[in-house]
C-alpha cells in the first residue's frame, strides 16, 4: 500500500460503521423494494417511507456511493443489481440479514471491549440469559434471526446438495437446522432421501410452513429439541451447519459427544463451518473471519476454530475426521465418522 494512502484508508476502516446502520435504515425503509418498482425522487419515497425528504435524499446518496442506488440527471433514484439483494423477496435476499445486523447485532458490539476484557459474551454480560434466549422470548427476534439465517445458509445450501454424495443414505438430521434451509435444498436434490430437522420450537414454525410451500412436508420430521441433552438416533448422516462456532469448547463437546452416541455404524456427521488458517493476513477472506469471530465472541460466546482446533474437539468425543474439503470462500465441510 501507497504510506500516503494509509491514512486514509485507516480512516475509512474507523468509521466504516455508517455503513452498517446506512443498509440496516435502507432495508428497514424497503428502499429496495419501492426502487425495484420504478425510480423515484426523495420526496416520493419519503412521502411512501414517512421520513424527512432531505434526510432520506442524503442516505439515498450515500447508498450510490457504496453502488446498491443510481442518481439519475433527473433527480431520480434506481436500484442497480449491487442493490438488489436489499429486497425481501428476491431468492437471493440479504434483507433480514441487514435488519439482524443494524437492530440486533449492533449493541452487542459496542460491548466488544468488555468482551475482550473478561472473555464473556457481551450479550451474556447485558442480559444475563442463554446465547440464544432472546429468541424464545422476542418473537420479531426470532423471525429476523431465521430469515437472516436462511439467506445466509441459501448461499451455500444447494453447492452442498450437488457434491454431497448420498447414495448409500436413506435418511439426514439437521441438527439446529433452523427454518429448514439446507435440509431442504438436500431433499429437493436427492428424492430418495427422507428428513429430520432439530431446533427449539421458535425455529419449527417458520421450518413448516417452509417445507410445506415446497411440498416436503411429509419427507421431513420435525424434532422440537435441545442437542446439548440428546441428538436423535436413526441418522445415516447428520448435519451441523454454523452450530459449532455458537459455542465455546465445552459446549461443543458436549454437542459433538451426543452426536457420537446418536450415530449408528457407518452413519457420517457433517460438520460445515469456516475454517481459519492458521495465521491470519490482510485480505478479504481473513476479514470477513474474524469478523465473524468477533460476532461470536460479543453475541453467543462462541469462536470461529481452525483445522487443528477442529480435529482436536471431533478427536475428544470419539469422532475421526475422514476429509476436510472447501465448500465455498468461507465454508468448508468436514466429514467425520465414529472411531
Amino acid at each position: 500500500m501507497d504510506r500516503r494512502s494509509e491514512p486514509a484508508a485507516l480512516i475509512d476502516l474507523i468509521g466504516a460503521c455508517w455503513t452498517t446502520q446506512a443498509l440496516y435504515v435502507a432495508a428497514d425503509l424497503g428502499l429496495a423494494d419501492l426502487l425495484a418498482q420504478q425510480p423515484a425522487s426523495a420526496e416520493q419515497l419519503a412521502a411512501c417511507t414517512r421520513s424527512h425528504p432531505d434526510a432520506l435524499r442524503r442516505l439515498l446518496r450515500a447508498l450510490v456511493s457504496l453502488g446498491l442506488c443510481a442518481e439519475g440527471a433527473d433527480g431520480l433514484y434506481a436500484l442497480t443489481p449491487a442493490g438488489q439483494p436489499l429486497r425481501k423477496d428476491v431468492p437471493a435476499s440479504l434483507h433480514a440479514l441487514a435488519i439482524w445486523w443494524g437492530r440486533y447485532c449492533w449493541p452487542e458490539m459496542q460491548g466488544l471491549g468488555e468482551s475482550v476484557r473478561t472473555g464473556a459474551s457481551a450479550r451474556t454480560l447485558a442480559n444475563g440469559g442463554g446465547a440464544y434466549a432472546r429468541l424464545a422470548q422476542d418473537g420479531d427476534a426470532a423471525a429476523v434471526f431465521h430469515r437472516a439465517m436462511r439467506s445466509r445458509t441459501r448461499l451455500m445450501a444447494q453447492a452442498l446438495a450437488r457434491r454431497l454424495d448420498v447414495s448409500d443414505c436413506r435418511c439426514v438430521l439437521d441438527l439446529g437446522g433452523g427454518e429448514g434451509e439446507l435440509i431442504a435444498a438436500l431433499l429437493l436434490a436427492h428424492p430418495h432421501l427422507r428428513g429430520m430437522l432439530l431446533d427449539r420450537p421458535h425455529a419449527l414454525c417458520g421450518a413448516k410452513t417452509f417445507l410445506a410451500q415446497l411440498g416436503l412436508e411429509a419427507r421431513c420430521e420435525l424434532l422440537a429439541g435441545d442437542f446439548f441433552v440428546s441428538v436423535p438416533p436413526g441418522a445415516d448422516l447428520v448435519v451441523l451447519k454454523s452450530v459449532l462456532h455458537n459455542w465455546d469448547d465445552d459446549q461443543a463437546a458436549r454437542i459433538l459427544a451426543n452426536c457420537w452416541l446418536a450415530l449408528r455404524p457407518g452413519a457420517r456427521l457433517l460438520v460445515i463451518e469456516r475454517v481459519l488458517p492458521p495465521r491470519m493476513h490482510s485480505s478479504g477472506a481473513c476479514r470477513a473471519a474474524m469478523r465473524a469471530d468477533l460476532n461470536m465472541l460479543v453475541g453467543p460466546g462462541g469462536r470461529e476454530r481452525d483445522e487443528h482446533e477442529f480435529r482436536a474437539l471431533l478427536q475428544c468425543a470419539g469422532l475421526a475426521v475422514q476429509t476436510l474439503l472447501p465448500l465455498d470462500a468461507e465454508l468448508s465441510v468436514i466429514t467425520a465418522s465414529a472411531v
